[in-house]
């Protein structure tokens, strides 16, 4: 073979090769959705929103912004943050050398710090796959992405769920998405794994309609879906109008009613309890959480 033709044929090969793809950003700081005991009076994340840094890595771009462990990172680019995966998938979309506003708290203290982004020396690996169920807002239960998955659907590692089955009467399963979508969004919020899709699906406004970027046989899709509204209702109620004796030797209680003016006694151990005007009484209930489809 001459060498125009190889250089021809390298020339050509050349232009088949996919452009390297570009470095992710780097920042540099290890973080933690924070726990809250009931004693705190912070039981609900909500009420203390942000990320805790449990670690920092030596001259990296968070260290020369002068975060420490313990600190609380609240905002990034003046986005709330909801997991460690949004914050490492924010950051790593970021071109290499980018300067990002970071709102965190040091006990009482608000800091306003800037880091600028250094390229990533090694590339993200995808997470390992991991399961989560969503049984409230949309219902449905997910995995997260392999490194393969990833690739084909052209998402970042980390990013992305897939559909794995539906739960009875969940939105998910009337507005058509079928198990083995890829969610890649929802309302235009990018999902960077499942436990970031557990916590967007919490913030959605129950009757809400969103529209769910979803990818399917390589094409993308954005599905509108109605966010379920848990109904509540009535499993027992009592209205003696009759005359009621009820006597029951195994709990020791005897209950005796007449027109609306009802009268308990009952007796445990040592210890007695009378109860008068005992007239109407309901019990609720909600089917706030959707249930497993049967096999």
């Amino acid at each position: 073979m001459s060498w125009p033709v190889l250089a021809l044929s390298a020339i050509l090969a050349a232009a088949d090769t996919p452009p390297p793809a570009a470095p992710e950003s780097y920042l540099g700081v290890q973080v933690a959705v924070p726990t809250f005991s009931e004693d705190d009076g912070a039981a609900d994340p909500d009420l203390a929103p942000g990320l805790t840094v449990t670690s920092v890595v030596e001259n990296s771009p968070a260290a020369a912004a002068g975060l420490q462990a313990g600190d609380v990172i609240v905002r990034v680019l003046g986005e709330r943050l909801r997991t460690p995966q949004h914050l490492e998938g924010m950051v790593a979309a970021l071109a290499v050398g980018t300067s990002i506003p970071i709102a965190a708290r040091r006990g009482a203290e608000v800091l306003e710090l800037h880091a600028t982004t250094v390229a990533r020396l090694e590339p993200r690996k995808a997470p390992e796959v991991r399961q989560f169920l969503e049984s409230k807002r949309l219902g449905v239960a997910v995995a997260t992405l392999t490194g393969d998955e990833a690739r084909a659907a052209s998402l970042p590692p980390g990013d992305g769920v897939r559909i794995l089955r539906h739960l009875a009467g969940g939105p998910a399963a009337a507005a058509g998405l079928q198990p083995g979508d890829l969610l890649a969004g929802i309302h235009g919020t990018r999902i960077h794994g499942g436990e970031d899709f557990l916590a967007i699906a919490k913030g959605l406004e129950p009757g809400a309609e969103v529209r769910v970027e979803v990818l399917r046989e390589g094409k993308r899709l954005q599905v509108p879906v109605k966010v379920r509204t848990p109904e509540s209702y009535v499993s027992k109620a009592h209205f003696p109008l009759i005359v009621i004796y009820e006597n029951d030797p195994r709990k020791d209680e005897t209950t005796f009613g007449l027109i609306l003016n009802i009268f308990k006694y009952t007796r445990k151990e040592d210890r007695r309890t009378y109860r008068f005007l005992w007239f109407i009484s309901f019990s609720t209930g909600t089917n706030e959480e959707l249930k497993e489809v049967a096999e």
